[in-house]
């Protein structure tokens, strides 16, 4: 069983990812003790989370929608010489 610090330094990334992980329920669980008890994680629990963030090579990545185009906004120069051009 592993502790989540343990889980972290396998993974490169802080205690709070892992927490994180697990509050989602993503990253299963064990407790043990009393009350909150200690988080342990099994090591098949690990390895099957791993599986789920697997991406292979050539998968689409999520792409990023274009941002819409604001046609009702004009944006035109202002300035001393732009604020009396009109009158």
């Amino acid at each position: 069983m592993l502790t989540v610090q343990d889980v972290a330094a396998e993974l490169q990334v802080s205690p709070q990812c892992v927490y994180a992980l697990i509050e989602a329920g993503r990253l299963a669980t064990h407790r043990i003790g009393v009350g909150r008890g200690t988080i342990r994680v099994s090591q098949e629990d690990l390895s099957a989370y791993l599986a789920t963030t697997r991406e292979q090579k050539g998968e689409a990545r999520r792409k990023r929608m274009p941002r819409p185009r604001l046609k009702h906004i004009s944006l035109r120069p202002s300035g001393p010489d732009r604020a009396c051009a009109e009158d």
